[in-house]
């Protein structure tokens, strides 16, 4: 019982997750400046992955109540899903948002700071 309540409440994390980040392009939150901003074809490709992982995940489970050939699944779903979080994490903590200045240098004028 406590694996189908972990089970189901990943997939709605990346069910939640996944449009959250793929929705962000269109209609970004502007709790960021857009120095910081996610790369679009990415996000939205992360976005598709999440949810698509995350209805499976739970399309898979839900009918693993009727068909109990399903039920087997669960398990290598919920590693799948635990991988597939986890990819998604490194990737915004490491690659997700760059900053890209877009000001200019200021022309320097000779004096020193001493």
């Amino acid at each position: 019982m406590l694996f189908l309540v972990f089970y189901f409440i990943l997939f709605f994390i990346l069910i939640f997750q996944g449009t959250h980040v793929a929705g962000e392009v269109k209609n970004p939150l502007g709790t960021l400046p857009e120095e910081v901003g996610q790369n679009p074809l990415a996000s939205a490709r992360w976005g598709l992955l999440l949810i698509g992982t995350g209805f499976l995940g739970l399309i898979i489970g839900l009918l693993g109540f009727h068909w109990t050939g399903l039920a087997a699944l669960r398990h290598a779903l919920l590693t799948l899903g635990v991988v597939v979080l986890a990819l998604y994490g490194l990737w915004v903590i490491f690659f997700g948002r760059k900053a890209e200045f877009i000001g200019k240098p200021t022309v320097t004028d000779g004096h020193g700071h001493h």
